[in-house]
């Protein structure tokens, strides 16, 4: 879920930064690739679950393994239809007519390992587990794409949705000219038959223990499924990244819930539950990004029209089409002129993760808290509860967690690394020096 906040809150003066020890720069162009990290995205598009995607396939830091799907910021239809969408563009992006295009050199290698990403993709739950559904489209636009879908009929590829036997694919579009021009498109995507929880867990069977990543973008009622159907597989996981809870800031859907936690939040309670399993081969491990740190990183309208718009490429065309909607919207109803980057920062923390010796030494900030969160409150669902109590008789109701919480992020770092992977910046370091 997007919510912005004033420019003067993004960015984090560098003055007193640790010196960087780590080996890679992601302000420069990716030469060779030194490991491919393996990941299943969980996620919702979505406009910055867009982003996220589109960033994870971009770098060559990133194995995605899977892609599965949940209703969230859209119904589960739209959210299908968009991936398919997103994942089309990007074939465009990287097919063999538009890489003819482009000179020899990093950038070229970028694109051309893109075309091996070949995720599987798998359609999960349609509704959270036990509350009303309540979706993200007041900012993602009612089919979840910034309209686009309204606006732009052609835009997906004709057999999205006879490919999943979803819906009548009478009246989708056959051409994307609109969008991205009249392109051949790789197919960068294998199809499962399984309902998303399922997926997940062949996935970590079938994979070498604690190996493989889950990337939580939207609602984790296919994590809990997951978990629930088979604890013990499910804890193969390396590690369980996720978006979602606010702890010293408001919320964003209600006062105090942000959209990820409060769209389902029995299933973060199971998740939560998770990290303190009795039998140690059913316990997992958890990286939240609340908002507190996803609030710390935007991008501004500026430099989407500065770096991305006159690159003139499909993926550049669509993107402007898509965070266009959005920065208008953003100034139109609340004067910002910037979008927080919540679900794309999560791809940068695990590129880090996987990638850097220390990651506080490019920035990152996690503390371990003991995190609840409420399901049952009129007012409160969604909203997260930490004991900050010193001393007390009492201990705090529920069972507790052990939740590792990232606070901190470096935004110019990010911005650089997400620039490149994704449209093949190379010239914002520049302004980054700047800053």
């Amino acid at each position: 879920m997007l919510v912005a906040h004033p420019p003067s809150l993004f960015f984090h003066s560098t003055a007193n930064r640790k010196p960087h020890t780590h080996s890679s720069n992601p302000q420069q162009p990716v030469l060779t690739m030194t490991k491919s990290s393996p990941c299943i995205i969980d996620c919702d598009p979505g406009i910055d679950d867009t982003l996220a995607i589109l960033h994870a396939m971009g770098s060559p830091k990133v194995d995605v393994k899977a892609i599965t799907l949940c209703y969230g910021n859209t119904n589960r239809d739209n959210v299908t239809k968009n991936l398919f969408t997103i994942l089309h563009v990007l074939g465009k992006e990287v097919s063999s007519e538009h890489l003819a295009t482009i000179p020899a050199g990093p950038n070229r290698d970028r694109l051309e390992h893109i075309r091996t990403k070949k995720p599987v993709i798998a359609v999960g739950a349609d509704a959270p587990l036990v509350v009303e559904p309540a979706y993200g489209e007041d900012f993602h636009g009612p089919d979840g794409l910034g309209r686009l879908h309204l606006s732009d009929p052609d835009l997906a590829p004709s057999d999205w949705a006879e490919i999943l036997g979803l819906l009548d694919p009478e009246g989708v579009g056959k051409e994307l000219d609109k969008a991205a021009g009249d392109l051949p498109s790789e197919k960068l995507f294998t199809l499962s038959r399984k309902p998303a929880h399922d997926e997940i867990l062949t996935q970590l069977a079938e994979a070498e223990l604690n190996t493989v990543t889950i990337i939580a973008l939207g609602p984790m009622t296919n994590l809990s499924l997951a978990y629930e159907k088979d604890p013990a597989t499910f804890a193969r996981v390396k590690q369980v990244i996720c978006m979602g809870g606010c702890l010293n800031m408001a919320g964003n859907v209600t006062p105090v819930a942000e959209f990820n936690f409060h769209a389902c939040p029995h299933s973060v309670h199971s998740i939560l539950q998770a990290t303190i399993n009795e039998d140690p081969a059913k316990a997992i491990k958890l990286y939240m990004l609340p908002t507190d740190v996803t609030h710390q990183v935007s991008l501004e309208s500026k430099t989407l029209k500065e770096y991305v718009t006159p690159l003139g490429t499909p993926l550049s065309k669509f993107s402007t089409l898509l965070l266009g909607y959005l920065f208008d919207l953003l100034v139109t109803k609340l004067h910002y002129t910037a979008m927080n980057l919540h679900d794309p920062l999560c791809i940068g923390f695990f590129i880090d993760l996987e990638h850097e010796a220390d990651i506080t030494q490019v920035d990152w900030h996690v503390e371990e808290h003991d995190i609840r969160i409420e399901t049952e409150g009129r007012l409160t669902r969604g909203m997260l509860v930490v004991d900050r109590r010193i001393k007390s008789t009492k201990p705090a109701p529920g069972s507790h967690s052990r939740t590792q919480v990232v606070l901190k992020a470096d935004p110019e770092r990010y911005l650089a690394s997400m620039l490149y992977d994704i449209w093949g910046v190379t010239n914002y370091n520049e302004h980054a020096k700047d800053v």
